[in-house]
């Protein structure tokens, strides 16, 4: 019996440590917040590039650290000048601060205390942005970090003049308060410059707009809901509590083709119509967000829900260069044209001298020989 009772003992811990030690320091933190009757809390979050607990170790309670996040449960009465507890967690890039106090005042002086150690990674002119990655997991996870992120100015010369002219417009646009989400459709063959157009929109809308990659658009549109709410819903990128103050969030989900065709409802199940709800339904009202969907899919194969009249706030066809705009591309960079170069990615491989090891790449056998 008692080596039954020692094994029962031995699953229940591993069961504790598997849940998560970092939790401990969520039960400490508010079970020290009753005893001390702390009754006002504030909770916030942002992204910082600031990853350490270096400064804070005389404040320090408890502390926890991992392979991908630190934690520590502080005690700031002595910055405060009366009670104060703060929990500070840093996880992928992203600072989570929860603080308990007698007054809403000593909220905001801990804060700002926080803060002033880990600043806010703030949009700027640099060629740096802040970017969420999303991904489904036990606590959908949002993990953000620096992208290296091209001007429209820089790369516009890189596409044929009939995506050059929307794209700038789309560049150029602002939306506003009043303003409804919808769909930002871009579609065409690959090596077409989608992924470099999608970092230049993040670039240039990074003072209004906040980005967030969706990692696993199939089950951000899969049959748990749940995950789909948690990223809709997020309001970590907002500054207070001033609905003006509110940023857009573009949502990319690269490569989708499978949930916008014509057949998407067989191939993808109920994909198509969240995806819809989310751009310019009923679950998108009032959020400010923007899906900006990537696709292979040529557009006659789309599904004519996806782009009809008013629902897509932009719909751009990469299409490859024409033989004379090629050549020209070319040309204005050193390089000389034949006409048979007409992928972006093409003449960029010529330009550079890999189109020959790239032909010869393809023409490599896959399998065994045999003698």
């Amino acid at each position: 019996m008692s080596n039954l009772l020692h094994e029962a003992a031995k699953r229940d811990l591993q069961l504790t440590w598997d849940v998560g030690l970092d939790y401990l320091a969520d039960g400490r933190f508010a079970q020290m917040a009753v005893e001390r009757n702390l009754t006002h809390f504030g909770h916030w979050n942002w992204a910082t590039e600031r990853m350490t607990l270096e400064g804070l170790f005389d404040y320090a309670l408890t502390t926890y650290r991992d392979s991908s996040e630190r934690n520590a449960l502080l005690d700031l009465g002595s910055v405060v000048g009366g009670e104060c507890l703060a929990l500070l967690e840093l996880r992928r890039g992203r600072a989570t601060l929860r603080v308990a106090a007698p007054s809403v005042d000593t909220l905001a002086v801990a804060r700002t205390f926080v803060q002033e150690r880990y600043p806010t990674e703030e949009p700027t002119a640099s060629t740096r942005v802040p970017v969420s990655f999303w991904t489904s997991d036990k606590r959908n996870t949002r993990t953000t970090r620096g992208i290296e992120v091209p001007s429209w100015d820089d790369i516009a010369d890189n596409y044929p003049s009939s995506v050059g002219t929307a794209l700038s417009e789309l560049m150029a646009r602002r939306f506003g308060e009043g303003e409804s989400g919808g769909l930002i459709l871009w579609h065409g063959p690959p090596g077409t410059g989608k992924t470099y157009a999608v970092r230049a929109l993040a670039s240039a809308w990074r003072e209004w707009c906040a980005c967030h990659y969706i990692t696993d658009p199939e089950a951000f549109f899969g049959n748990e809901p749940r995950y789909m709410l948690d990223v809709l819903l997020d309001e970590e990128d907002d500054d207070d509590d001033d609905d003006d103050a509110k940023r857009w969030r573009l949502l990319v989900l690269e490569d989708t083709g499978e949930l916008l065709t014509a057949d998407a409802k067989q191939r993808a199940g109920q994909g198509l119509s969240r995806l819809l709800n989310v751009a310019d339904g009923l679950l998108g009202q009032g959020l400010r967000v923007l899906v900006l969907v990537t696709t292979n899919e040529p557009i006659r194969s789309l599904h004519p829900a996806v782009s009809r009249s008013g629902r897509c706030v932009s719909n751009v066809e990469f299409p490859a260069f024409s033989a004379d705009e090629a050549d020209a591309w070319l040309e204005a960079r050193g390089g000389s044209g034949d006409s048979t170069a007409r992928m972006l990615a093409s003449l960029f491989a010529r330009l550079e001298g890999r189109e020959e090891l790239e032909a010869a790449r393809e023409r490599q056998p896959i399998g065994f020989r045999i003698n």
